[in-house]
């Protein structure tokens, strides 16, 4: 689903040193998103952008789109009905947004005035609305000289609707939401200084100071969060209402399904009200109990602190609150930035809250990641001179924003185990059959980039790796990539007997290397049991064919009808186009996806990106990959391979 919005800014001075790539003053930023990433080099106008938005007055959120289809609703819907009523004071009645001719037409809709203008006849067309609508209008006598008729039922709905959507997509202020800024300066750790014989805590959020002189904020418009006060807020939210301990309560889940194991997590700000009582605060720290065993906060590590600090305000705050984070990637190793952003993309608790993030970032990998997510915009920023920043939205995996971050290569970091496989679309299929098997066994699915990860070797390629010191030095060693190795190679090719032998002595010689292969079946494609196909090839259809209900209906009913005539095993070790080949005979609106007549899928990665989405909606669940032994034995033994990897 497209949610992406435009913001249009009415304070210009705030502004006056941003521009498009168009080379125009920027007042209207388009195509935003749930959440917005902020790239480009140091001194590129990222972070002075974020504190403009913090400082702004009033900031105009926009459905450009949606808009301009009620727009021409609206016109259409004036245009095509004969009723209406005069205004007492001018003698005008309902006009259409073409009344005002080019001064109010859409594609200037950018400039604040405008917008007033818009608002104003919007106005004045629900004052007739109300007027035409209330008691005493429905008692007044139309003129007997207009072909008039009276607004009832559903055009009554239908006009209401349209008026005052229009007037709540133009006037909807983001500055009147809560707004949250989680700067660079930041920290779990309390802070002491020296009185006397003992230390004293510093109770005072001097970070938070330091940030609202520096910037000029207004901490009764900004709730400014560091961290270092977080001993406060943990005794406030523990004794808050309902509402806001049972969102700490997910905060500490959170906590428990990602780092440790699913343990039961309790927080708890240590308080002594006498020592209180007597000055003595060296005592105030935040406890973390794992399973009733006692951990101080400082003691679990860097990374858990830092992603401590952002995962806590998010989990807390109000609904629909904006989050506006300076450099989430500081003390964040590439595995936990990615959890982080899986977190806030995917989690349904905080997608719940319907929060719209600003993230302003130097970290190649946050761009990588966003790849696979849909719900993301991405802002390159380019300084041009002191006066002048140009901002321009960017494409997912546009090279242009890795230039400006200054990244020649990505680098590779190490994660407790790797998962070896051909391609992209390997990849996703063992990702939806790893997830779907986990939420079945109630397992928690493990953190990729951090506990695993996944490394593509091209097919072919894996001829130049050594898995085997005994092998050429001429290879490339495996093992300095990682040192725990889970390889699984389709089982096709001219030496795919000589092959596998090899692999499997390799393996039974060295316990950090497992192999396994889709030996019967020649490509992995065909691992997708019957049901798997079932539920993806109506995706696959031609649209123009399969528009309306009725007719998704009876397309899925012939694919299902196809597949149930037909023999699993007779398509084992052929490749996948002979099965979508025999089922286009029964179903005529299916696409030809596969490649010349039994060909292998032309797109592969398309089709496994739509298996991994409909397992990640639930649509195909680990009941429907089980009926094929393959797949469980492979997940199996690769769910056990990273948990021994991990936690031996």
């Amino acid at each position: 689903m497209d949610n992406k919005f435009d913001i249009i800014f009415s304070e210009k001075k705030d502004y006056e040193s941003y521009f498009n790539d168009n080379d125009e003053k920027l007042q209207r930023v388009k195509d935003l998103s749930d959440i917005n990433i902020l790239v480009g080099a140091n001194n590129s106008g990222k972070s002075r952008f974020i504190r403009s938005f913090l400082k702004s007055k009033i900031v105009n959120k926009e459905d450009r789109n949606y808009l301009q289809k009620l727009i021409s609703d609206y016109n259409k819907f004036i245009s095509s009905n004969n009723f209406g009523a005069y205004n007492a004071n001018n003698n005008v009645k309902y006009g259409t947004f073409q009344d005002k001719a080019r001064q109010l037409s859409f594609k200037e809709l950018s400039y604040v005035e405008i917008q007033t203008a818009m608002l104003k006849q919007i106005t004045f067309n629900l004052n007739i609305f109300n007027f035409l609508t209330d008691d005493v209008g429905k008692t007044l006598s139309l003129p007997t000289n207009l072909n008039f008729t009276r607004l009832i039922d559903q055009k009554q709905e239908t006009l209401d609707f349209l008026l005052t959507e229009m007037r709540d997509q133009l006037g909807e202020d983001f500055t009147e939401k809560q707004k949250i800024f989680i700067p660079t300066l930041r920290t779990a750790h309390s802070i002491f200084e020296k009185k006397g014989e003992r230390n004293s805590k510093i109770s005072e959020d001097i970070f938070k100071n330091t940030i609202i002189k520096s910037h000029e904020l207004d901490e009764t418009k900004v709730s400014i969060f560091t961290g270092l006060d977080l001993y406060y807020q943990i005794v406030n939210i523990r004794n808050d209402v309902k509402d806001k301990r049972q969102s700490f309560e997910k905060f500490e889940q959170f906590l428990s399904e990602n780092f440790f194991q699913g343990k039961r997590i309790e927080i708890v700000a240590k308080f002594n009200i006498y020592n209180k009582h007597d000055g003595k605060d060296d005592s105030e720290i935040i406890n973390v109990f794992i399973d009733n065993e006692s951990n101080d906060l400082h003691d679990l590590g860097d990374g858990i602190q830092a992603l401590f600090i952002l995962m806590y305000k998010i989990y807390t705050c109000e609904n629909e609150s904006l989050i506006f984070i300076d450099e989430p990637e500081i003390n964040l190793h590439p595995g936990m930035q990615r959890l982080f952003l899986e977190q806030i993309t995917t989690n349904k608790f905080l997608k719940e809250k319907k929060l719209t993030y600003f993230i302003s970032t130097h970290s190649n990998h946050f761009l990588d990641l966003t790849i696979e997510k849909e719900n993301i915009s991405i802002f390159l920023f380019n300084k041009i001179n002191k006066d002048k920043f140009v901002v321009k939205n960017v494409n997912h995996g546009d090279n242009s924003a890795l230039q400006y971050l200054g990244v020649t290569n990505s680098s590779v970091f190490l994660a407790n185990c790797s998962i070896w496989v051909e391609g992209i679309s390997d990849r996703n299929y063992l990702k939806a059959f790893l997830k779907a098997y986990c939420k079945d066994k109630k397992f928690i699915y493990p953190k990729e980039d951090i506990e695993f990860a996944f490394i593509e070797y091209a097919g072919s390629n894996i001829d130049h790796y050594n898995f085997d010191e005994e092998e050429l030095k001429e290879k490339v060693n495996a093992f300095s990539i990682n040192n725990k190795i889970f390889l699984i190679s389709d089982y096709d090719g001219d030496y795919r007997v000589e092959k596998h032998k090899i692999y499997e002595d390799i393996a039974s010689e060295n316990e950090n290397f497992e192999y396994q292969t889709t030996k019967d079946y020649k490509e992995i494609e065909n691992l997708l049991p019957f049901k798997v196909w079932d539920k993806v090839l109506i995706h696959f259809c031609d649209k123009r064919k399969v528009k309306t209900e009725e007719e998704f209906t009876r397309v899925q009913s012939l694919i299902s009808a196809s597949l149930q005539r037909k023999n699993e095993e007779t398509y084992k070790n052929s490749y996948i186009g002979k099965l979508l080949r025999n089922i286009k005979l029964n179903v005529p609106e299916l696409n030809k996806i596969w490649d010349k007549s039994e060909g292998t899928l032309m797109n592969k990665a398309e089709v496994s990106y739509k298996v991994l989405d409909l397992e990640e909606k639930g649509e195909i669940t680990w009941n429907d990959l089980k009926s094929n032994p393959k797949i469980v034995s492979i997940i199996e033994k690769m769910y056990d391979f990273i948990q021994k990897s991990n936690y031996k």
